[in-house]
């Protein structure tokens, strides 16, 4: 028969927490994930902002090459022209305000050390890496439409007025696609 043990049998066992990878001392994951959740949002902006702008630009391609003449800009074609520059201060706008959110996770994968999960499988440094990547691409995207923005309206051969409206609606460096598995670790699935 197997005994009860007494109180005076003192064992060197003493229960400890067992540490999980998602324990956050400090806060981190959870501002980590407040910035991936705003990321996500600049990101689809950025995304609606680009189809507002195909819109327009192929309003543009219409008119200029069906309506307009040698010497003749129709008077439409400022009003797209302002719309196109509109959406370039909404890009300037959306990468100013990742450049925020890109320094801020750079100092905060400083914080945790380097292997540790912050959120599911991804660390600090993975993240910030990811969102580095995503504020570069989309950097390298703002310079492309401020290029085509300030050549489109003067553009009076056809096929490179087509290349220009297939450069902002295809996008060379940015692809939201790309990005999906951070987002899906967030819990963050969908958009445009």
């Amino acid at each position: 028969m197997s005994k009860t043990p007494t109180k005076t049998d003192q064992s060197q066992y003493k229960p400890r927490e067992i540490t999980t990878p998602n324990k956050d001392q400090h806060g981190i994951a959870k501002l980590v994930y407040s910035h991936v959740s705003r990321l996500y949002g600049l990101t689809n902006d950025w995304v609606k902002m680009r189809e507002k702008g195909v819109r327009l630009c192929k309003a543009i391609t219409s008119l200029k090459l069906h309506e307009c003449m040698d010497d003749y800009f129709p008077s439409q074609l400022r009003s797209l022209m302002e719309g196109l520059l509109e959406i370039l201060e909404s890009f300037k706008n959306i990468i100013d305000a990742i450049r925020i959110l890109e320094s801020q996770l750079v100092a905060l994968s400083k914080l945790q050390p380097p292997d540790e999960p912050v959120i599911s499988t991804w660390s600090a440094e993975q993240i910030s890496k990811s969102v580095t990547d995503i504020f570069e691409s989309l950097q390298k995207e703002y310079k492309l439409k401020e290029v085509i923005i300030e050549n489109v309206a003067h553009c009076r051969d056809e096929k490179l007025i087509e290349v220009y409206i297939s450069a902002w609606e295809l996008e060379v460096y940015f692809n939201h696609q790309s990005y999906a598995y951070l987002f899906a670790e967030v819990g963050l699935t969908g958009g445009p």
